[in-house]
């Protein structure tokens, strides 16, 4: 068997766009914008997501260094299994990074309403083209 090998992330231009607009509810009921805030603003959001995505490839190189090793030696030593799983645990477990902004994203998405698009310059289309859409 050929040993794996990882491929390196290409950097590319995003094909799809989301305009959002964050809204938190208090304990008290009171709602307010948080969209341009730190802590739950979209910045941060986005930022954590890279974050996600940086520390899933960090798990995929530890899987595949630890494949490696399985392919060419016939007995792995258990401390190194241990080791290995242990940190993809620690990575994966309830109050990591990862787990948190999982959860965020599933509580952001399961309280979101569709907004109506706004028509962009680029996405503008003529009346005719509208219209013939909506009657299909």
């Amino acid at each position: 068997m050929k040993p794996k090998t990882t491929i390196a992330t290409k950097k590319t231009e995003p094909l799809l766009s989301m305009q959002a607009k964050v809204l938190y509810r208090n304990r008290d009921g009171r709602i307010s914008d948080v969209t341009d805030q730190n802590l739950f603003g979209l910045k941060k959001f986005a930022e954590d997501g890279a974050l996600a995505i940086h520390i899933l490839n960090n798990c995929l190189k530890r899987l595949d260094l630890l494949s490696m090793a399985a392919e060419t030696q016939p007995h792995i030593d258990a401390g190194l299994v241990r080791l290995a799983v242990d940190d993809l645990r620690s990575e994966l477990e309830d109050g990591s990074h990862l787990a948190g902004y999982v959860g965020l994203t599933r509580e952001l998405f399961n309280n979101s309403d569709a907004l109506a698009p706004r028509l962009t310059p680029r996405a503008r289309t003529t009346g005719r083209a509208l219209s013939r859409r909506v009657a299909n």
